[in-house]
């Protein structure tokens, strides 16, 4: 069982932070409005509690006076004490419609994100599949897109309301003391400075866990789809072994992740309680010259250990923020993927739908450079049925992949009814194929939805013909709710033979003028295999169909045969012609009856 895929280089590690909170904030732009009042909500509710302090120690004052005169000056203390309630029923007022507003905001960016992510792995080419995990693709969807959530709806306002926090308890310090608010502006570059290098550390560390979160997810994925080969192969130690590894791993980076990311606010307390305990002795001295009142006194120690506060936060959020930078980078990466070539501007639609098909003179391959199809040409009239036979890895998936513009030939064009392929919409290129694959895909859901899955607006009659046209319908009937049985996840509950039929019915809904069937009975036993064939016969009668095919024996009345290796056809003909030939067609034919 393999490991993780090693060739993911585009989203492994988070590497322009700045790019990516930028283009984050553009996300929140339809919504400037809802941002405005959340914000201007943020800075009332900061404004009040820069003045909660102030308002304290006035408090404090006027008791103090009272104590020390003997004489209560209670009509003023009653206003001070209405206007502190006042204070924190408005700012808790506030930040309850701000985090609702900021709530219903930051879904609907998340949703908008998800759909943007949902419409771009429609429009990838299939190698960028071809070098990743799904489970690491779904880790973009689903951990990143939640991180960045995070990011938005929590660290943003918080971070607004840090950094007002900052300039209003800055303002009330040095309207009562220039001396200790010296101290307390001093403290702040002493503790980012001591926090600074774990906060860096920090960034690497929660880069470094989104990353391995993927492998992990790409693993786990990979060996539940292969579980019946894990037991075959008594692989189940080793799969335990490896995946101990993996999650050890990512525990690790995590474990580093949250001790570093929780050193910051030790470290800035620390430095924020000597600067506290300074502030708290020179206040009294001050208090005792006279200088500065009591509440002031209390209100200043308020002030300073508040104005430390939110460097604290700031610091405290720097590694979820580093963390929401990588898991953004990782979805822009996939958002700024190449995309397969868009359909032209003017599409052409054949005038006809015969199913006639020519290659001319195609030239492919899978990388730059290391050329698979070097010139292949040939000619498929309407209603032929063509055999594609060659030996393991010799591209006869690939003629087939290329034929159904899933990649883009490199030279050359393959003309389905007189338009090259190129100059036609996918969509309508493909509307003219029917195709079932060796490995079968079917979705959780009711046998007849699977099958009417072919074509929209399927009705139950076609999808019952198309199942007894595959010899399936009797198979079905036979299933707890018939039609309406309900498939597991993977179909699972069926057997694979079962499924290689239903995905045959399938393609029959579909009624393309053009099949094509890539091992579509390698799975089914013999017996089967031969009710299928005599349906096929039938059904494709008039119907231009691709057959790919490992036993031979099942395509000799195939009107074309074309034997392919290393990406090109090296004989074409029937099969009594490439028998006659004694080439390598005739030798793979005869190696397989010796």
């Amino acid at each position: 069982m393999p490991g993780p895929h090693s060739s993911r280089g585009d989203l492994r590690r988070a590497r322009d932070t700045k790019g990516a909170a930028l283009r984050l904030l553009g996300y929140l732009k339809p919504y400037a409005p809802q941002l405005a009042l959340v914000v201007a909500m943020t800075l009332a509710t900061s404004a009040f509690s820069v003045l909660q302090p102030s308002i304290s120690g006035d408090i404090t004052t006027e008791l103090y006076n009272g104590v020390t005169s003997g004489q209560f000056a209670w009509p003023s203390i009653m206003r001070l004490l209405l206007t502190l309630v006042g204070i924190y029923l408005a700012s808790s007022a506030f930040q309850v419609l701000q985090g609702i507003i900021m709530n219903r905001m930051t879904t609907k960016v998340l949703q908008g994100m998800r759909d943007e992510i949902d419409e771009k792995v429609h429009r990838l080419p299939l190698d960028y599949y071809d070098a990743r995990t799904s489970g690491e693709i779904l880790s973009i969807i689903t951990n990143d897109v939640d991180m960045v959530d995070g990011a938005i709806s929590r660290n943003l306002t918080q971070l607004v309301s840090q950094l007002v926090m900052v300039v209003g308890i800055f303002v009330m310090m040095v309207r009562i003391s220039g001396w200790l608010t010296l101290i307390a502006v001093l403290m702040v570059p002493v503790s980012l400075v001591a926090s600074l290098g774990v906060i860096t550390k920090s960034r690497t560390y929660f880069a470094d866990q989104q990353s391995q979160l993927g492998d992990l997810n790409g693993y786990i994925e990979e060996l539940y789809d292969g579980q019946n080969v894990v037991q075959a192969f008594n692989y189940q130690a080793r799969a335990i072994e490896r995946f101990d590894e993996l999650n050890e791993r990512l525990a690790t980076t995590a474990r580093k992740a949250s001790v570093t990311s929780g050193a910051v606010r030790p470290i800035t307390t620390t430095v924020t309680n000597l600067g506290y305990a300074l502030s708290a002795a020179l206040g009294c001295l001050f208090a005792l010259q006279g200088r500065i009142t009591v509440g002031d006194v209390q209100a200043m120690l308020q002030y300073s250990r508040q104005f430390s506060q939110p460097f604290t936060q700031i610091a405290a959020m720097a590694g979820g923020l580093a963390a929401a930078m990588a898991a953004a980078e990782r979805i822009f990466d996939l958002l700024d993927a190449t995309e397969q070539l868009p359909d032209p501007d003017q599409v052409r639609v054949p005038d006809t739908s015969e199913g006639r098909v020519a290659f001319e003179h195609v030239r492919f391959g899978y990388a730059p450079g290391k050329e698979l199809m070097h010139d292949v040409s040939f000619a498929v009239e309407p209603g032929q049925k063509v055999a594609i036979v060659g030996p393991t890895g010799a591209g006869k998936t690939t003629l087939v992949n290329l034929l159904m513009r899933f990649y883009e030939v490199d030279g050359g064009d393959i003309v389905v009814d007189g338009v090259p392929s190129r100059e036609m919409a996918r969509a309508e290129l493909r509307s003219r194929f029917g195709m079932v694959l060796q490995d079968t895909w079917l979705f959780e859901g009711t046998v007849r939805d699977n099958l009417a899955y072919g074509r929209e607006g399927a009705t139950d009659e076609d999808v019952v013909r198309a199942a007894k046209a595959a010899s399936v319908d009797s198979i079905i009937r036979t299933m707890p709710g018939s039609y309406d049985m309900v498939l597991s996840s993977g179909a699972e509950n069926v057997s694979q033979g079962e499924r290689q039929l239903l995905t045959i019915a399938r393609a029959l809904v579909a009624d393309p003028e053009i099949m094509i069937l890539d091992e579509a009975t390698s799975n089914v036993d013999a017996r089967t295999e031969q009710v299928i064939q005599e349906a096929m016969a039938s059904l494709l009668q008039g119907r231009t169909s691709f057959v790919i095919a490992h036993r031979l024996s099942t395509i000799r009345d195939a009107d074309k045969i074309l034997y392919i290796e290393h990406g090109d056809i090296l004989e074409a003909g029937t099969h009594d012609e490439l028998m006659t030939l004694d080439g390598r067609y005739a030798a793979l034919y005869n190696s397989q009856f010796a």
